[in-house]
């Protein structure tokens, strides 16, 4: 009998910034994440384009990493980017560990970043960030997912160590996938067909392997408009497999 998959973890959450490097300077200098590798693609590239449901994408990418995610920062020249309501369906809040909350608070407000008060701080592109204390796990440790009606919503359980909450409140259309702020959530697979199936989604492709086999990938939107990447990574040479993570 077929296995129907289960989601294991959160991979990463991807971030529209109008301004990489001042992205990266918030991110890295500020929060102290790690980066993890870059990559770009041109106008025309079909694979990102059905991936994000979106034609005549452009961007550059920077791939940073935490002790238990990943994170991706795009800039997006084409189309332009505008600002994500705050009303629309997605991420709106993250969950940030960190050895000294108020020292760290300090760094991110020199990096770029604006002060809400307490420790909260809103990055360079519109996304809130509540620093806690770090129990062994630095970095990226909740993720905060607005959509219409928490009750009848579409994620599925997603096991730690990143939290997954969900609350209501989104009342405006979805925003594009280039428009600034948190525009997907990666979850980590295995059995990404089983996963794929048990998810109430419009999914943008067919489950794509990559470089040999050793990953497999598909994007969807959620039917409450979030942004869903699945991600099986099958070797852990697979570039963003948790084994490159130091809680896994």
């Amino acid at each position: 009998m077929e296995s129907a998959g289960r989601v294991v973890a959160v991979n990463h959450v991807g971030v529209s910034v109008a301004d990489l490097e001042r992205a990266r300077r918030f991110w890295v200098d500020g929060l102290s994440a790690l980066e993890h590798g870059a990559f770009a693609w041109p106008i025309g590239t079909a694979p990102a384009d059905e991936s994000l449901a979106t034609e005549g994408t452009a961007a550059e990418v920077i791939l940073l990493r935490t002790d238990a995610a990943f994170m991706e920062l795009f800039a997006f020249s084409s189309p332009a980017p505008e600002r994500r309501s705050a009303g629309a369906p997605g991420v709106t809040r993250l969950v940030w560990a960190a050895a000294d909350a108020d020292a760290t608070h300090d760094r991110a407000i020199e990096a770029g970043g604006t002060s809400l008060g307490g420790h909260q701080v809103r990055c360079p592109d519109g996304t809130s960030v509540t620093l806690v204390p770090a129990d062994g796990v630095s970095g990226l440790v909740g993720v905060v997912v607005q959509v219409p009606d928490r009750e009848s919503q579409a994620l599925p359980p997603v096991p730690g160590p990143v939290a997954v909450e969900v609350v209501g409140g989104a009342d405006t259309p979805a925003a594009r996938p280039v428009d600034l702020g948190v525009n997907h959530l990666c979850l980590d697979a295995i059995g990404i067909d089983g996963v794929r199936r048990s998810l109430d989604a419009v999914w943008h492709h067919d489950v794509t392997e990559s470089s040999g086999g050793v990953a497999a990938v598909c994007y969807g939107t959620t039917y409450d408009g979030v942004l869903v990447e699945l991600l099986e990574s099958r070797s852990p040479d697979a570039f963003l497999s948790r084994t490159r993570l130091a809680h896994p």
